[in-house]
């Protein structure tokens, strides 16, 4: 029986290249916090590059990739050279090459277990080693052109190959990310380009589990960089040329496309020196060898074998040490770790906290008291909430207080240098200030993660319009407003403080200029309740249905007259959204495949009970049907609100904008006008919120 289990071990014992791979691959994602908390470590560890192939948005990761940061570089190059990474590179790969590959490479380890699934599997031909070229055009036109291009001739940063085709990227960073029940507000960023990623990460899945590490052989950039070095690269693979027979069994037994031990394809993995007749091959680091076939090498002494054994146990040993303080180090020691697991509500008074009353805004554009902008509001970030306050030095050396703004429309953008949308968005906002200056306020605010000037590269594009500021390393302003290493994002206040959006990704410039009128809001509330403000202006003076026509044109964004339709019930009746003037409108679009849609649809119900009679809402299903959505419905027992499936062609979907990504949610105020038009899921405090807001 002891054999038994002695020849079991034996025969699945991890090797030592796997043990290295799995040590690597935890020591590359030692932000272990990084999984629980849903957000990317962003301490000055990121400014080093890791040797292997590792995705900079993992949660886990504390270093960037490599193949990212070249991508940088050169989309930089019109403003610093980049000799960090140049130098790097060329460190890594003189001492390495493609041993990096074929041992430090999570993507490699990833690759090598799935193709352990019991399948088929295609064998190495011409064909393949034809293909295995096409990294090198990979790495021309999406790692070096597409970035150099963008930043030359466009001042914008475009990581070509992380955009269009990185599956560790879509893999590591944005499937670690979406996975943490803390970032299901990121869901309604996803779109075509995050589709068509996952599409491609599937199918290089797929093809690794038939064609040994197709990902290596056949895309990979970095495997093309490094593999430039193997021939002058000290710890790899080397041959003994006075033993060797040329009998060609290391090729054939090789799952790369090599024409010899070491060239540009080799991953120096030394499984060829288990073949080789001759026992010519052996893993080296310079003179000194590091692993011997059985046996040993030619060269070998008495003491060698003991020797060898000896070095290993000082390598192993320190490595230990390393990564036990990397995950010790990065998880709990590090300054720039936030102080809790839940770093942003720590950032927010609590809703209970006492509000200090707010100096009056001398530059206000309505002639008010004090108390005019005043909130009652909870704090908090969410929409309805009242943001707290804070107080940021700007790159100008100014200050920005927040409290000062009190009175005027205030925008606060969250961005970097590095972000390609943020930097296209940038420019929407200065328009809109310029427009409306004197009754806006604005302020853009950088990462606390620089990995270029951002003085110097706001001072390049001319931004001078609106106040710039780099967060604060505990991230005070991204803790208040609950920003994330996920960018851009858009905070709006009111004349009183209080938020009325709130969300991740990109804006243009006729949601900017709707958003400002829907926070403008004309004569403050408080002015109404005071009885300062004509008594036909108060927003709860009944009016006649003609006081519920709207001439904003039609369109689904913010500010837009949402267009008509009709469409026929699960119960036979007909919703017409012409029919919901003068009502607040729910419409939300969802599936029985969809979890959070399931999850969510008792809170739209239990909105519509509180305020019935002054509410109409809609929940159309998908046209995808797996399930049938009536039974499901009846099952359910939602009898309170209409459901609907949408056409075959899509009509309600179609002049949303919807679309595969659900549930989205749609609000419109009493004129039938877009106030509310987002992917992802909501809670009640938010359809509360939303509802106070339409009803206006």
């Amino acid at each position: 029986m002891d054999n038994v289990k002695t020849t079991w071990w034996q025969s699945h014992r991890p090797t030592t290249r796997r043990l290295a791979q799995l040590y690597s691959a935890l020591l590359y994602n030692a932000h272990l916090r990084g999984f629980i908390d849903g957000e990317i470590y962003q301490g000055a560890a990121k400014y080093a590059c890791v040797p292997g192939f590792n995705c900079y948005s993992c949660p886990g990761a504390v270093g960037a990739c490599p193949l990212g940061s070249i991508q940088n570089a050169l989309a930089s190059t019109g403003h610093r050279a980049g000799w960090y990474v140049l130098g790097i590179i060329l460190l890594f790969g003189l001492i390495l090459g493609r041993t990096i590959c074929g041992w430090f490479c999570p993507l490699g380890l990833i690759q090598e277990l799935l193709h352990k699934i019991p399948t088929p599997k295609l064998k190495k031909s011409r064909i393949t080693r034809a293909l295995s070229y096409l990294k090198y055009v990979i790495l021309a036109v999406f790692v070096i052109a597409i970035p150099l291009w963008y930043g030359l001739a466009h001042d914008m940063p475009l990581p070509g190959f992380c955009k269009y085709i990185c599956p560790a990227g879509t893999f590591e960073g944005a499937m670690g990310l979406l996975s943490n029940p803390n970032n299901t507000n990121m869901f309604s960023m996803l779109g075509i380009l995050f589709t068509r990623k996952f599409v491609i990460m599937l199918i290089i899945g797929l093809a690794c589990i038939f064609c040994y590490r197709s990902f290596c052989r056949f895309i990979c950039p970095l495997g093309a960089i490094y593999g430039l070095f193997n021939r002058f690269n000290v710890i790899g693979v080397k041959v003994d040329s006075n033993r060797c027979n040329h009998c060609g069994n290391c090729v054939r037994n090789c799952g790369m496309d090599v024409r010899h031990v070491g060239d540009h394809e080799c991953i120096n993995c030394a499984k060829c020196m288990e073949v080789c007749n001759q026992k010519a091959i052996s893993l080296k680091a310079g003179t000194i060898t590091l692993r011997a076939p059985a046996g040993g090498c030619a060269d070998d002494k008495a003491d060698s074998e003991a020797k060898r054994r000896s070095l290993s146990r000082v390598i192993w040993g320190v490595a230990l040490a390393v990564l036990c303080f990397a995950l010790i180090w990065f998880n709990w020691l590090d300054p720039a770790l936030p102080k809790t697991l839940q770093p942003k509500e720590s950032a927010v008074p609590s809703a209970s906290a006492p509000v200090e009353t707010v100096p009056t805004q001398t530059e206000a554009p309505v002639s008010a008291t004090t108390e005019t902008y005043e909130s009652e509001a909870p704090v908090g970030y969410d929409i309805g909430n009242q943001l707290a306050d804070f107080t940021i030095t700007c790159l100008d050396g100014s200050e920005f207080h927040l409290a000062d703004t009190r009175g005027k429309v205030t925008f606060i953008n969250l961005w970097a240098t590095y972000c390609t949308p943020c930097v296209q968005e940038l420019p929407h906002f200065i328009d809109l200030y310029k427009e409306h200056e004197g009754d806006i306020a604005m302020i853009a605010v950088h990462s606390s993660l620089v990995t270029d000037d951002p003085a110097e590269y706001v001072k390049s594009k001319e931004w001078t319009d609106i106040s710039f500021a780099v967060d604060t390393d505990d991230d005070l302003v991204f803790g208040i407003v609950n920003g994330s290493s996920t960018l851009p994002q858009t905070i709006v206040l009111n004349r009183s403080g209080e938020v009325i959006y709130n969300q991740k990704g990109s804006v243009t410039p006729e949601m900017l200029e709707a958003l400002y009128e829907q926070a403008s809001g004309g004569t403050p509330i408080s002015a109404v309740e005071s009885g300062t403000a004509p008594a036909n202006e108060s927003r709860t003076a009944p009016a006649e249905v003609t006081s519920y026509s709207s001439e904003a044109p039609v369109g689904y964004d913010i500010g837009n007259q949402l267009a008509d339709f009709t469409i026929t019930c699960l119960d036979g009746s007909e919703f017409h959204l012409a029919d919901t003037r003068g009502k607040v409108t729910f419409v939300n679009l969802w599936a029985t495949y969809c979890t959070p849609c399931v999850q969510e649809l008792p809170h739209f119900i239990d909105l519509y009970k509180e305020h019935e009679g002054d509410i109409a809402m809609i929940a159309v299903h998908s046209s995808l049907v797996t399930d049938d959505p009536a039974e499901y419905v009846k099952s359910k027992e939602w009898t309170d609100i209409s459901f609907a499936v949408d056409t075959d062609d899509d009509l309600v979907f179609g002049i949303v904008n919807g679309s595969s990504t659900l549930p989205q949610t749609i609000v419109l105020n009493r004129s039938g006008e877009v106030i509310y038009n987002q992917k992802g899921s909501v809670t009640p405090e938010m359809l509360e919120a939303l509802y106070e807001q339409a009803k206006g």
